[in-house]
């Protein structure tokens, strides 16, 4: 357990024990070792990580995963793929998860089914299909992001997976919405 105003370092960098939010002061910020999200289990407090741009892959990520108090989590702009998706799972307070512009694909569908908090969930510029979210099941989400549903066949799948997930709001970017059935164009 981590002494009131100790501090943890993780890849060179120093951070008060009580944070609530993590994040490197480093932009693109390289870890050599990807144990070192292990110690993320040190913040007696923390509940936020953001790892936007670093270069966390799925090895990390199964280390990231100890750390059960994180409800809000950033991947956007990381090499992660399905692989590290699972190790999510065992997240049990994760609310909020973004993905925008990572390596997974419809194959993470069915671990986002298991995240049982999971309210947000960002896959935009991602390589998930609308197609491939018909199997998406989640009923504690109450928003989901994606990218362009420019198709006929997207509206479609979007307009069945609405009336699935009917309180889940689903917000296509520079599109539309999409509730209980309905879609509204913006």
């Amino acid at each position: 357990m981590s002494k009131k105003g100790a501090l943890i370092e993780i890849a060179g960098e120093f951070f008060k024990s009580k944070r609530k939010h993590f994040a490197f002061e480093t932009l693109y910020k390289q870890v050599e070792n990807m144990k070192e999200f292990k110690k993320l289990t040190l913040f007696s407090s923390l509940e936020s990580v953001s790892l936007n741009g670093t270069d966390i892959n799925d090895e990390g990520l199964k280390y990231l995963s100890t750390c059960n108090s994180i409800n809000n989590l950033n991947l956007t702009f990381t090499s992660i793929s399905d692989k590290g998706i699972a190790h999510l799972i065992s997240l049990s307070k994760l609310e909020y998860l973004r993905l925008k512009e990572t390596n997974i694909t419809d194959k993470s569908i069915s671990y986002f089914n298991h995240m049982i908090s999971l309210k947000e969930l960002q896959v935009h510029e991602t390589n998930i299909t609308t197609k491939g979210l018909l199997n998406l099941n989640n009923k504690s989400l109450e928003e989901l992001f994606l990218s362009d549903a420019s198709s006929q066949e997207d509206i479609i799948n979007l307009k069945h997976l609405s009336r699935k997930i009917p309180t889940c709001k689903i917000i296509v970017k520079n599109n539309g919405e999409f509730l209980n059935g309905f879609f509204e164009k913006y």
